[in-house]
């Protein structure tokens, strides 16, 4: 979290030792230009980053009492659904089994952005946050949104719960 900090972590992943650490960051993109930001050099960023893991706890709708319903407007253009596309969603009722809450249990959400050659010369580059997620993207990349999305479309969640969460405000225009 600071500079110092990040610097021993660094020296130490540059000897061949695996590191891992928290950073507050709202996306794994995100971290790059944090640890640009806490003064870490893009010179020794590349190449010495396996991986960067953010991550998101939802709550699990309780599987005894939820309703499925047909979504909205806004939650169609949220989960990218046509018209004619048919789905069921679920939201939270409440019962004795969760406590009158909707929800029981919690389940994590993940970006996991995976670091290779194109994406480390990216950041020897300085390139913008835009230009390394459109990079990881293309080769796969999945988005905190887009793995709890997955998740209201297996009926875990609802959509309230995970814009709770995460910010959709994108996705609903």
């Amino acid at each position: 979290r600071d500079e110092d900090t990040a610097e021993m972590a660094f020296r130490a992943s540059m000897t061949g030792h695996q590191v891992y650490s928290t950073l507050h960051t709202n996306s794994a993109v995100g971290a790059i230009p944090r640890l640009l930001d806490i003064g870490i050099v893009p010179d020794i960023m590349a190449g010495n980053i396996i991986g960067i893991i953010a991550q998101r706890l939802v709550r699990k709708l309780c599987r005894t009492c939820r309703q499925a319903y047909d979504p909205d407007d806004r939650e169609r253009r949220i989960l990218s659904l046509g018209q004619t596309d048919s789905v069921s969603l679920y939201r939270a009722v409440g019962c004795e089994q969760c406590d009158y809450q909707g929800y029981k249990g919690r389940q994590g959400i993940l970006d996991i952005l995976k670091l290779d050659g194109g994406i480390d010369e990216l950041i020897a580059q300085r390139a913008t946050t835009r230009e390394i997620l459109a990079a990881a993207l293309a080769k796969g990349f999945r988005t905190l949104a887009e793995d709890g999305l997955r998740l209201v479309r297996a009926g875990v969640t609802s959509v309230d719960e995970l814009a709770r969460v995460v910010d959709l405000s994108d996705r609903a225009a």
